[in-house]
């Protein structure tokens, strides 16, 4: 069920209390801001366990504002059209929409419980996983109608698509396996086990598809026909996202309980380097230069900075309590 706001309202520059029932994001950066470049020295991060989120101007590497927004926020992504910022809360029950040239909220869309979501490549589908409820819901990607709702169990996670948008891939964290859906029936493919708590999830080029084995100390790659490991790449402890490098040439690999980022040649898969991320490094960003990886680390309420050149930890940006989804614009 779509709901709107109808005109668009600004976001405020004030802090916003939880009884206020209000998804407004208290950006001062973005308020107001009428031009994408000017986005460019902004950083968004949700504070899962605090139901805020953080603004940072990635010049000055200082939290300039952080407010209520909802029910346990978790992810973002931006829209395929690269206008809109897309806000779950797994809490609240719904998506918020914001302009990203504006820094207004356009739309709310109620949808139950989204933990995770996703766009398929060809912009067709739009996914969610509801980890509180086990289940999976697939939306037409233009309306947001339900087409889809798979039961799921146990704690499905994250989310990743083929090249051709036929097929989605689905960790289960609660029963060690991931299943491969196709989008058009909605019909499982296949379900198999991976290996304990498998989290983060990530398709190559290739096809074959990278689960991050958070309940270990791998990655295992799979193959994308019938489910079949191929090969396990030993990161580190608590293996758990992917970020793929601008030049597709490195694979980043944030490890949880480890305390740092594996470094990957992207088509070997042979571990190059480590990073320092201490705090239970979750999700990771690049900035607009590519100079920088910013990764939330969801045990100590904090952002870090990396030099990619030299490896180095630049800075550490306190937030709100357990960060998890970040995006910089």
């Amino acid at each position: 069920m779509l709901r709107w706001f109808c005109p668009p309202e600004p976001f405020p520059t004030r802090p916003l209390r939880p009884p206020q029932r209000l998804l407004f994001l208290a950006a001062a950066l973005l308020a107001g801001v009428a031009a994408l470049p000017a986005l460019a020295k902004t950083a968004v991060v949700l504070n899962s366990d605090e139901d805020s989120l953080s603004v940072i101007d990635t010049e000055t590497y200082k939290e300039t504002a952080r407010s209520y927004i909802g029910r346990q926020p978790h992810h973002l992504i931006v829209s395929p059209d690269g206008q809109t910022l897309i806000l779950a809360m797994a809490g609240g029950n719904e998506l918020v929409f914001v302009d990203r040239p504006t820094g207004t909220i356009r739309q709310r869309v109620e949808v139950s419980d989204p933990y995770q979501v996703g766009f398929s490549p060809d912009a067709k589908w739009f996914v969610t996983t509801s980890l509180r409820l086990d289940r999976i819901d697939i939306y037409n990607a233009a309306t947001y109608e339900l087409v889809y709702r798979l039961p799921a169990p146990k704690t499905p996670s994250h989310i990743a698509f083929s090249p051709d948008s036929r097929t989605t891939y689905v960790t289960l964290q609660g029963s060690d396996r991931l299943i491969a859906i196709d989008l058009a029936s909605g019909q499982a493919k296949w379900n198999v086990p991976v290996g304990p708590k498998p989290a983060g999830v990530f398709v190559r080029p290739s096809g074959t598809v990278l689960v991050a084995v958070m309940g270990s100390d791998h990655i295992a790659e799979v193959d994308p026909k019938d489910g079949n490991v191929i090969r396990r790449i030993h990161t580190d402890r608590g293996a758990h996202n992917f970020l793929l490098s601008p030049d597709g040439k490195t694979l980043y690999v944030s490890n949880r309980v480890a305390g740092n980022i594996s470094v990957l040649n992207a088509d070997s898969l042979e571990v190059i380097g480590t990073l320092p991320a201490p705090g239970g490094p979750d999700d990771m960003a690049l900035s607009e230069d590519g100079k920088e990886l910013w990764v939330t680390g969801r045990w100590r309420a904090s952002v870090d900075v990396i030099e990619r050149d030299t490896g180095t930890l630049k800075t550490t940006i306190p937030v709100g309590r357990s960060p998890h989804g970040i995006f910089l614009y």
